[in-house]
């Protein structure tokens, strides 16, 4: 058990390790609403250190539409939290925006923070705002969430007759375009099919799926198709593993360490080790008491891997699983990294 403890921290303490998604501005503009402050250095920061986590995605993320003016106060409103945090907590972290930046960050014992957009409602109809949350350090672009917008159409959790599933709109398409001009990531996670197979027709460069799964294990349109994992890896993309209850299995007692690891086997199978990385999409924080419908189940959302500080189990789950520790450390940062040293000059 001592070898095996050794080896745990050996993987965790020697490369970068890369969450791809947290809906993390959500968090700390609802948390600040109510008077708290430094609220990553409160309520993530010691789990963070714990599971030897250095970089961190926080998603941009309105959880109602409203009017345009609405969810674009919204978004500011996530951003401006965090540039809060960051001048309240010196020394614990850095938003970056450059593959550089996020090296320097990392070296010098600190966070590593990137913003991308989880959905893509805060821009309206208008194109020429992506420069200016470009401007804020905004760095990358998932065009949906699990619902419809002027982009694009969402990936239902479980499908109905109202989700038309029809691809990008022109909005969507002059979107991409300028998100690939500016040298901001592609992420495909919550996009439905049709608007996948538009986003690889119209870009050369790799895309990534930051929170998404294997439909092959659960088969909601949520999670991806073996042909559109294959598709990703082809462009040296990354699909990160979920770990929220509703994406790891949609029947009952299923989301489990176990159904988790089949999931990590599929990818693996499909896409090559090159191509798998994390996207925990921790949820149980943010969302206490959430249920999600998927095939019928109604679920209560958890996380089958309980915060950053029990990553360490995640990691004793694959190497007992047969995974050796280089490719480990491929999946726990390595592969996000490289795509981020491709994209974000």
């Amino acid at each position: 058990m001592a070898t095996l403890d050794k080896q745990i921290q050996e993987i965790h303490q020697s490369n970068i390790i890369v969450d791809a998604h947290l809906d993390l501005c959500m968090y700390i503009d609802r948390q600040r609403s109510t008077g708290r402050r430094k609220v990553i250095q409160r309520d993530y920061l010691e789990d963070i250190r714990k599971g030897g986590v250095n970089v961190i995605v926080s998603a941009i993320f309105v959880e109602d539409y409203g009017s345009g003016e609405t969810v674009l106060r919204q978004a500011m409103d996530q951003i401006g939290a965090l540039y809060a945090e960051l001048r309240e907590s010196p020394g614990i972290f850095e938003v970056c925006c450059t593959y550089d930046e996020i090296q320097r960050t990392v070296a010098a014992g600190k966070l590593a923070i990137l913003l991308s957009f989880e959905g893509v409602e805060p821009l309206g109809k208008n194109v020429e705002l992506l420069p200016l949350f470009y401007q804020l350090g905004v760095r990358g672009v998932g065009l949906a969430w699990s619902r419809r917008n002027f982009a694009c159409d969402g990936a239902m959790y479980t499908n109905t007759p109202y989700n038309l599933g029809t691809g990008l709109t022109e909005f969507g398409v002059d979107l991409v375009r300028e998100t690939e001009r500016l040298g901001m990531f592609l992420d495909i996670s919550h996009l439905n099919d049709a608007g996948v197979d538009d986003i690889l027709s119209l870009t050369r460069g790799p895309v990534l799926a930051s929170h998404s799964n294997c439909r092959a294990i659960n088969p909601t349109s949520r999670n991806l198709s073996d042909g559109h994992i294959r598709q990703i890896a082809a462009r040296g993309g990354v699909v990160g593993i979920n770990t929220v209850s509703a994406i790891v299995s949609d029947q009952p007692g299923g989301a489990t360490m176990e159904t988790l690891l089949q999931h990590i086997d599929h990818l693996v199978d499909v896409a090559g080790i090159d191509h798998v990385g994390l996207g925990f999409d921790f949820a149980l924080k943010i969302m206490p008491d959430a249920y999600i419908q998927v095939n019928g189940y109604q679920q209560k959302v958890f996380d089958v891997i309980n915060g950053y500080g029990d990553l360490p189990a995640l990691t004793q789950a694959l190497l007992e699983h047969g995974y050796g520790a280089e490719d480990i450390r491929k999946i726990y940062g390595v592969n996000f990294m490289r795509m981020y040293q491709q994209v974000l000059s």
